[in-house]
């Protein structure tokens, strides 16, 4: 009797319990699949934006789009990462005017000379203030790199790579001018130059590609000057030394003898140029290696430090930071940059020639055997970092004009660092 009369209210009961489910199921699944990596599809998908500059269709181009993006989407199902490309002077210009007309990625790739500029106009997340793990993410990497996202008490960037450039040179260029190894001094250097361009016209000595503070710097650190006071205040007495005019009156007229060439239009392409034996030698980072590898590989690429000056061997500090410029998708983009310092993105990166900043990455058997890296590794040693002032961008292009003007010209080099030291000096205030 009794159970006959719980059979209504059981039915019942289930009944309940079954509409219930069937709306937990309609509201939850989705997620719950996605936590235990089931493959449902999430109720709602995420698109991060991700500015970097890596060289379309290079090796690390090619790494980031069809390696490690779909293994950090496989890895978070409901985030996208929409990857955009940009060469470095125009990521730097998308991202001033974009912080103008909002038009902003969620993370890029900064060099680590701008982190300065945009945390200066609020434009970057403040990791460590909003991100609770920022610390154990931290330890996991090199504290030099580290160091260069750091403004005043806070962190604006994750570092993604370290590197610096080592002198490449041709080994049957030098060979064909009397030398069996790479120049050690700035002496050297120049005596080499002189021998290549004397065997050949159609050959340089030195194939430089630019201009800017990158490709001038280690030249005036390694002769002992500078372009700004140690306090970064002003380039007056720093920039217009005699040691600067020195090694730039060196490199003029090394460039008027035609010994020197690769940073005007018109010029054979440096890299391709060093490869095919235009260029005896080029000041450049590790990514040549992969860029000879899949572009040239019967070329035997060979690396010695950057020759020495009165001041050493000073050759200038690189690498890229990520930083988190998004407003309203910071948890996932602090998930994407994570990643890509994770050992697994840091090794495969390293691969294609990206020297890794994650410390268990850097003793990976895969990376402890790639040979090049050897010499960048001693040369890290005594590189040193461009000025970390917000008006750096502004420096630099001062910077390039004057050495534009010195090199493309007659005129004195002397006047033309004093303007660039008083143009300079009010960039600073």
């Amino acid at each position: 009797m009794t159970i006959k009369k719980s059979i209504p209210g059981a039915i019942a009961l289930l009944l309940i319990l079954s509409l219930l489910a069937a709306c937990g199921s309609g509201s939850n699944s989705n997620t719950s699949g996605n936590a235990e990596g089931k493959g449902d599809k999430p109720a709602k998908e995420t698109t991060l934006t991700f500015w970097h500059h890596y060289s379309t269709a290079s090796p690390e181009e090619k790494t980031l789009t069809e390696q490690l993006i779909p293994q950090f989407e496989a890895a978070n199902p409901g985030i996208k990462v929409k990857a955009v490309a940009y060469p470095w002077d125009q990521l730097h210009k998308k991202l001033q005017i974009g912080s103008s007309s909002s038009e902003m990625p969620d993370v890029a790739r900064l060099d680590i000379i701008w982190v300065p500029e945009f945390q200066k106009q609020g434009l970057l997340v403040a990791l460590d203030e909003k991100f609770a793990d920022f610390d154990e993410t931290a330890k996991e990497l090199l504290e030099g790199p580290l160091s260069t996202g750091k403004i005043g008490d806070h962190y604006y960037g994750l570092p993604l790579n370290t590197n610096t450039k080592v002198m490449f040179w041709n080994e049957s260029m030098l060979k064909a001018s009397g030398l069996d190894k790479a120049p050690e001094t700035a002496d050297e250097f120049f005596t080499a130059i002189a021998g290549v361009k004397a065997q050949s016209d159609r050959a340089w000595g030195f194939g430089e590609p630019a201009l800017q503070g990158w490709n001038i710097l280690p030249w005036i650190w390694s002769n002992g000057g500078d372009v700004l006071s140690p306090a970064m205040d002003t380039a007056q007495g720093y920039l217009n030394s005699s040691a600067t005019i020195e090694i730039l009156t060196k490199l003029r007229a090394a460039i008027q003898a035609g010994q020197i060439a690769g940073f005007k239009p018109g010029d054979v392409p440096v890299t391709e140029g060093h490869a095919q034996g235009s260029y005896a030698m080029m000041a450049e980072g590790p990514w040549a290696f992969a860029q000879f590898e899949s572009q040239f590989p019967d070329f035997k690429a060979a690396a010695a430090s950057f020759p020495k000056g009165s001041a050493g061997s000073v050759q200038v500090l690189g690498g890229e930071d990520l930083g988190i410029f998004s407003k309203d998708k910071q948890e996932e983009s602090w998930k994407f940059v994570k990643f890509l310092t994770s050992e697994a993105a840091q090794v495969s990166m390293g691969k294609v020639g990206q020297i890794p900043v994650n410390l268990k990455a850097m003793e990976n058997s895969e990376i402890k055997s790639i040979a090049y890296f050897a010499p960048f590794l001693e040369q890290l040693k005594t590189s040193k970092a461009r000025p970390p002032v917000a008006a750096w961008p502004q420096i630099d292009t001062v910077i390039n004009d004057t050495m534009s003007a010195i090199f493309m010209t007659d005129r004195d080099i002397q006047g033309e660092l004093d303007k660039a030291a008083d143009q300079i000096d009010a960039l600073l205030k």
